[in-house]
């Protein structure tokens, strides 16, 4: 997904240099909140209940959008928010996680004008590196390196002053992330979890 992700971003920063394009590029605000969901495992013969946690962290992202020529009000996106967000994998008695950073988002954007400016619909693939977070007791067997998830939005776009505003808001669903580890000599423990991230931002753009 990444290979992919940094492909796409590569077209999309070549075409934004052709001397045709069209577009928008911009800096956005807002809050972020990442749902994180834990699966239940079993250590040492106790069993741990599957459980859910929530991280509320602001947040700031640059983006650029390229039109499409050939559908009016179509365009493609890269987005990128770099801000650090936990995932956590065990209970109280550890502190084993997974950290979020470099969240990347290629997405297709649809606006329409309405009468108080334009209303858009976003849809895309996002990505984020992730490392482990582990307690001194505890030795990292295996860890995912990445993980990606959907994401969609909508928004509310007004022109000022040769500025544009935007205020949005994003939801995105992550795949599963997995870490395995050992403490004090035990067997290997696969521990496994999901989440969503959603966003409210406000941002400011200049077209081109």
């Amino acid at each position: 997904m990444k290979k992919i992700i940094n492909l796409l971003f590569g077209a999309t920063l070549l075409f934004a240099t052709s001397a045709q394009a069209t577009g928008m590029v911009g800096a956005k605000i807002g809050i972020g909140d990442l749902s994180a969901d834990a699966k239940s495992y079993t250590a040492g013969g106790t069993t741990y209940a599957a459980e859910s946690k929530d991280v509320d962290s602001p947040y700031g992202a640059v983006f650029l959008e390229i039109d499409i020529p050939q559908a009016e009000g179509l365009s493609v996106g890269v987005e990128y928010i770099p801000f650090t967000a936990t995932i956590s994998l065990d209970r109280k008695e550890s502190s084993t996680g997974a950290d979020l950073d470099d969240y990347t988002t290629l997405y297709v954007q649809y606006m329409k004008d309405i009468d108080v400016g334009s209303v858009y619909i976003k849809a895309g693939m996002s990505q984020a590196d992730i490392s482990a977070v582990t307690n001194p007791d505890s030795t990292v067997v295996s860890q995912d390196d990445e993980i990606s998830g959907t994401m969609y939005g909508v928004g509310l776009q007004r022109e000022v002053n040769g500025l544009f505003g935007r205020i949005e808001a994003t939801h995105t669903d992550l795949d599963d992330v997995s870490i395995t580890t050992t403490s004090a000599g035990s067997s290997s423990v696969k521990k496994t979890g999901s989440g969503d991230i959603t966003t409210l931002s406000i941002s400011v753009a200049k077209s081109f």
